[in-house]
């Protein structure tokens, strides 16, 4: 699994709500719960992120998504860290542009934000040719029920409120 069920890591982090100006926060995060910079959570987490085959990124991406809404920016440090939000009142984009993959896969990661939650509508991977799609959308099927994967010129995963596009 990509992130381990039995509690050794810690993904509090990844699902901090986005701090947005001008917007009070009155979710149920505890501000104080910095128990996640104790241990090695970051560390693990980013070290998959860098390491990992393509197809248990793309499943460790399915799997953070169905734990929650993770933060775009907590989830873009894992990505890589040359970053850039643009963005008006009608869509925010989110880029990283230097990723940080051992396998050289991905080119760029692009992230629509709803303008005023900041929450995670598309996530795009730009990817290199050569990545076996057709296979990994089997996968996929196989391993999640109700998840919706769609294949022509770019692979589309939709779960809930969120797509994965792959292209």
């Amino acid at each position: 699994m990509f992130i381990n069920n039995d509690g050794s890591i810690n993904t509090k982090f990844l699902y901090r709500k986005p701090v947005v100006i001008g917007i009070l926060d009155d979710s149920d995060n505890d501000p104080n719960d910095l128990s996640w910079m104790f241990d090695t959570s970051w560390e693990l987490i980013k070290a998959k992120f860098t390491e990992s085959p393509f197809q248990e990124l793309i499943i460790g991406l399915v799997e953070i998504f169905r734990g929650g809404q993770p933060n775009y920016s907590s989830l873009g440090e894992m990505f890589g860290n040359d970053t850039k939000v643009d963005g008006d009142a009608e869509k925010v984009v989110y880029s990283i542009t230097n990723i940080e993959r051992d396998l050289n896969d991905i080119i760029r990661v692009e992230m629509y934000l709803d303008p005023v939650s900041r929450k995670i509508i598309d996530l795009f991977l730009y990817v290199r040719e050569g990545l076996d799609m057709l296979a990994l959308q089997e996968l996929l099927n196989e391993k999640y029920e109700g998840l919706s994967t769609e294949l022509n010129d770019k692979l589309i995963i939709s779960d809930g409120d969120y797509r994965i596009i792959i292209i």
